[in-house]
């Protein structure tokens, strides 16, 4: 009971946005890769120093003594809810560093230290003690309609990115926190009468059915689309939050004493949190990329990583690392290649796998900006760009990321897109690679890769290569299964000026598909 010590909601929202700040600090330190899907002596120290943090704030708390709880009507039990909508706008948007990096165009460090200015000027406001003076509902209204429209503005498939991101995100930051802090201070008042303290549960339960109404429908919009754009949820997320927050602004509660000195020692502190990015920037792995390409000959790979989760449906961005080293590929064209996306615990596995392979990463953003098509590569790159392939409906947008790559004297285009799946989306696909081979616009010495969800003789595959100069790679005609299932959806395309010398589809349970490997001549 919170407010009975004086805190009022301040301490709440400050312990949350403390701890997510705590979070990312941690995760920045293993490169996004969540310390508990790590094997090794380093992530499981770091999850048992968060265990043992735990264990003496509970003993702390324990022996501290009882404290009489406060009465709490229905309508106070609500701000509870707020700390779900708070979450998931935290998940979405504000604390991952791969979404404010692959929206906003940056470096991963920069993308970190946006969010730590942020969370930094978020613990300052809370410890000002101005968070929580009275307010009419009608402004947490309007602050949490800000924090929407800022958040479905930069998340999901209709979003702009750019540096827009990161005026978002910094006060997005302190919008979140003062909603919370408002939210909470109506439970978690000194004294009133009421119902039993139960009613908090209740709507702290509410507030994970939130978390769950926003994440899962956004998750799902990736597979399956919805009667509406997906930038709508992390919208919803926080006009809820205002909106709880307003309930509990209209009931009062105990007001803390200005506090500027504290709140300098909190912005302050939040420095520290800087620690993370420091060790990501110096602690880089030391990727030995493939040598550079000898007699014209280069080594390409594609593959549908599918997030780096494998087929036991665990995040191991290492498996898929070991694989594409295994194949000394020093051209990888990736699909399903995630920054910042749910299903990889929002991990970047696009730079995860760029630091840990020591190669430059193109990124081409599709469904949103955390899913898309990669390119991994250790030749020098001349010029490189993307592309989405819009549809008329709320489903998954599709698309395409390309590159000019140096060989030697020459140079090669490489391309890698993935197309809409379903035995029922052949016209779809068919509208896909009308719009690939017009961005493609016939250049020479080109190779096109990708998962393009559909087996040999099928007429999309025929309309790439009728009336154009590519050609499959598998020699002979003779394409290997590259899903467990025995279908082959993965395929690598040349044209004129390259000539395939061997083709190899390695098996690995690394990915839900197996990657496909080329051996390729560079003419003149």
């Amino acid at each position: 009971f919170e407010g009975a010590r004086g805190l009022s909601g301040v301490g709440f929202a400050t312990a949350a946005v403390a701890g997510l700040a705590i979070d990312g600090a941690v995760r920045m330190c293993f490169a996004t890769w969540d310390p508990v899907w790590r094997d090794g002596v380093g992530p499981w120290l770091a999850c048992l120093a968060f265990v043992g943090v735990g264990a003496a704030a509970l003993y702390r708390e324990l022996a501290s003594g009882p404290i009489a709880p406060p009465g709490v009507s229905w309508r106070d039990a609500l701000g509870a809810a707020a700390f779900g909508p708070f979450l998931a706008v935290q998940v979405l948007v504000l604390s991952s560093p791969a979404f404010v990096a692959s929206s906003g165009w940056l470096s991963l460090t920069a993308a970190h230290v946006t969010i730590v200015a942020g969370q930094g000027l978020a613990l300052a406001f809370l410890a000002s003690g101005l968070a929580v003076r009275a307010v009419p509902g009608g402004v947490c209204v309007l602050g949490g309609t800000l924090l929407g429209v800022g958040a479905g503005a930069v998340a999901g498939t209709y979003a702009v990115a750019g540096i827009e991101v990161v005026p978002v995100v910094i006060v997005g930051q302190v919008l979140a926190a003062w909603l919370l802090a408002v939210a909470v201070r109506a439970p978690l008042r000194r004294a009133g009468t009421g119902g039993p303290v139960r009613r908090i549960d209740a709507g702290a339960a509410l507030g994970g059915l939130l978390i769950a109404v926003v994440l899962i429908p956004y998750q799902v919009s990736a597979v399956s689309p919805l009667p509406f754009p997906n930038n709508l949820l992390p919208g919803l997320a926080g006009i809820l939050l205002g909106a709880l927050a307003a309930f509990a602004a209209a009931r009062g509660g105990p007001l803390p004493a200005r506090a500027p000195l504290r709140a300098l020692t909190a912005g302050g502190a939040a420095l520290l949190l800087l620690i993370g990015t420091a060790v990501f920037t110096v602690a880089a792995p030391d990727g030995k990329a493939p040598p550079a390409a000898a007699n014209g000959q280069v080594r390409v790979l594609s593959y549908n990583i599918h997030d780096a989760v494998d087929q036991s449906g665990r995040l191991d961005p290492e498996g898929i690392a070991r694989v594409i080293e295994g194949q000394r590929a020093q051209v990888v064209l990736l699909q399903e290649a995630g920054r910042g996306a749910l299903t990889s615990g929002t991990t970047d596995v696009g730079v995860w796998l760029s630091r840990r392979l020591g190669m430059k990463l193109i990124w081409g953003p599709a469904a949103d900006g955390q899913f898309g098509n990669a390119i991994l590569t250790s030749l020098p790159v001349r010029k490189s760009g993307s592309g989405r392939m819009s549809r008329g409906d709320w489903s998954q947008i599709r698309g395409y990321v390309w590159a000019r790559l140096a060989v030697g004297k020459a140079t090669m285009d490489v391309w890698s897109t993935h197309l809409e799946g379903g035995d029922d989306q052949a016209d779809e696909r068919s509208r896909e690679i009308a719009a690939l081979l017009r961005a493609w616009g016939g250049a020479p010495r080109t190779i096109i890769g990708g998962d393009f969800q559909t087996d040999a003789g099928s007429p999309e595959l025929a309309a790439l290569t009728d009336g154009t100069d590519l050609r499959s790679a598998a020699l002979g005609g003779q394409a290997y299964p590259t899903r467990p299932d025995g279908s082959t959806h993965d395929w690598i395309f040349g044209s004129d000026g390259v000539l395939v010398t061997d083709y190899e589809v390695p098996k690995s349970d690394a990915s839900d598909h197996y990657p496909v490997a080329v051996t390729v001549r560079i003419g003149r």
